[in-house]
């Protein structure tokens, strides 16, 4: 017996291109954030099944965490060797650009206390941000 999903979304912001990431906000249950193939990072509201914003970046995304200690603030990694870190109520701009790898970031990883972020890489290094 298999399970049917509780809600589909499809079509999101008029693109087709593939979800790669998507998490839940540690506070607000109702609230997504993802990464699609198309460089766009968005956030959708499952109680309106809308999408409520949506940035796109030059190059794709390859992960996202939601900061545990201040749920309005997320970090994602990117293909173009950088970490971006935004605040979802201003997704026009990063709050930070987080630089030093040599290869695409490929993980991130908020500390419990939600004070620094660790970023791992293509390039086989990982690095601490605060």
């Amino acid at each position: 017996e298999r399970s049917a999903p509780i809600q589909t979304h499809q079509d999101l912001w008029g693109s087709d291109d593939t979800v790669g990431v998507v998490r839940y906000n540690p506070a607000e249950r109702s609230l997504l954030a993802m990464c699609s193939a198309d460089r766009g990072v968005g956030l959708f509201d499952t109680r309106l099944a809308s999408p409520l914003r949506k940035t796109v970046l030059s190059m794709k995304s390859n992960c996202l965490e939601w900061n545990p200690m201040e749920p309005m603030n997320f970090v994602v990694g990117n293909e173009d060797y950088n970490a971006y870190g935004f605040d979802m109520r201003k997704l026009d701009k990063p709050l930070m650009i987080y630089k030093g790898h040599v290869g695409a970031v490929l993980t991130v990883s908020w500390s419990p206390t939600g004070r620094e972020f660790v970023t791992g890489s293509y390039d086989r290094t990982v690095r601490i941000f605060p």
